[in-house]
């Protein structure tokens, strides 16, 4: 039994190969401007992170240029703003001032909410008083809830690289941002004076001096 074969029309098949590069040409334009356009979304949320930390401590000092207290702690807020509970006045913005720092900057039209804000990577914004022996005063932490990380190492670098300069930039430990490792996450954000960029998960979280 003879099997017969149909002819290869060599022009179809040129035509097929050529349809096919054109194809995988623009996959790759597709991808290229996906992958482009990430970049940028990610690019934004850190600038936008940037602005906050900057906002908020801005917002510290005009309230204390009208106050002459912090928010939280302030001592006399109920006489400024009526129902609202004062701090201390000892300086320290912690246990139920941390919750009265947004609501002191919000009853002085400083601030929008009453409450900690989140950011445009996720996680809240909130208010730490000497979260390590070598960090003095208060400080605006990012983080997600309970202190775990919010930030990849490679995130944290890019908000050093906005903020800090020089040395300040290249150490998580110095500056006005300092990068800690996240309850947890112990070598997985900081090792030694560098931040572990090999590691791509969040395990980073962020404080920025007031």
């Amino acid at each position: 039994m003879t099997i017969k074969t149909l002819p290869v029309d060599k022009n179809l098949a040129a035509f097929s190969l050529i349809e096919m590069s054109i194809v995988l040409v623009v996959i790759g334009i597709i991808a290229g401007a996906v992958f482009k356009g990430q970049e940028l979304l990610e690019s934004a949320k850190i600038r936008s992170v940037v602005q906050d930390f900057q906002h908020y401590a801005l917002s510290v000092g005009m309230y204390q240029d009208t106050y002459q207290a912090l928010p939280g702690d302030d001592p006399k807020a109920s006489e400024h703003f009526g129902s609202t509970e004062s701090g201390d006045g000892n300086g320290q913005i912690t246990g139920k001032e941390v919750d009265l720092f947004w609501k002191h900057l919000n009853k002085a039209s400083i601030i929008s909410s009453d409450t900690a804000p989140s950011s445009k990577l996720g996680g809240r914004y909130t208010i730490a008083f000497e979260p390590s022996a070598e960090m003095h005063g208060n400080w605006l932490m990012l983080a997600k809830e309970g202190g775990a990380g919010l930030l990849t190492p490679k995130q944290a670098q890019s908000l050093k690289n906005k903020i800090d300069h020089g040395n300040n930039a290249t150490n998580p430990n110095q500056g006005q941002l300092i990068i800690k490792d996240a309850h947890g996450s112990t070598g997985r954000c900081v090792k030694g004076d560098h931040l572990n960029l090999e590691v791509t998960t969040p395990e980073c979280v962020a404080y920025y001096k007031l």
